[in-house]
């Protein structure tokens, strides 16, 4: 039961996760003209780019942390946590700004022209494309410490939080709008994986370092 628990816990967060960058799109078609969905697709190539960028590095994470988890190695755990945060953040800090000022030129490269217009919520994307990837480790640490129903919980509240901003936003500003939910959506995911982290902390500790120390 407990492995099937495990396996359907982390189905279902996948589910929910696959939906952040397809469900949008969707949702735009729902509320706002067959341009705005265009755009919105294209201003998702930041999400696509960093998401696609940072696969190796989460795959690392997954084996090496349960290797480490496996082994009683939680200071490991949270030192590779610690380095991965600082690396990724340090990256978005050289990385984003280039970006966000030539956005119309790269939109403009990767689809033609007529795309420069989706810059806007393009921009906004970006910035929750960074901070997906510096809370990248949100997708393997649940699974390595063997609690997938963290993901459930915190995508969800993720996905909770799109659905209805997308449509209220889109209908108001169409792909800007969408972008805009997906950026606040991002930031409550953010905060909710931040939250957990510190409920954590006792998990995260090693028998041997909670020993007292000898006299």
């Amino acid at each position: 039961p407990e492995l099937l628990r495990f396996v359907g816990q982390s189905a279902v967060a996948s589910t929910l996760l696959a939906s952040r960058s397809t469900l949008p799109a969707l949702l735009v078609g729902v509320v706002a003209p067959a341009t705005q969905v265009a755009d919105f697709r294209a201003a998702q190539a930041p999400q696509t780019g960093f998401s696609a960028a940072s696969g190796p590095a989460r795959l690392f994470l997954l084996t090496e942390q349960t290797h480490d988890v496996e082994h009683g190695r939680l200071d490991r755990v949270r030192a590779m946590l610690r380095t991965y945060m600082l690396t990724t953040a340090a990256l978005m800090v050289v990385a984003v700004p280039p970006l966000w000022i030539w956005m119309d030129d790269v939109l403009s490269f990767l689809y033609g022209a007529r795309y420069a217009s989706a810059a806007g919520p393009a921009r906004l994307i970006l910035l929750a494309a960074a901070i997906q990837l510096v809370w990248g480790w949100s997708k393997t640490l649940p699974v390595s410490i063997g609690r997938p129903g963290l993901r459930l919980l915190a995508n969800g509240l993720e996905i909770a939080t799109l659905v209805p901003l997308v449509l209220v936003l889109a209908d108001r500003s169409g792909a800007e709008g969408a972008a805009a939910a997906v950026l606040a959506s991002t930031i409550v995911l953010a905060a909710v994986w931040t939250l957990l982290l510190v409920r954590l902390r006792g998990v995260l500790v090693s028998p041997s370092e909670m020993r007292p120390a000898s006299r």
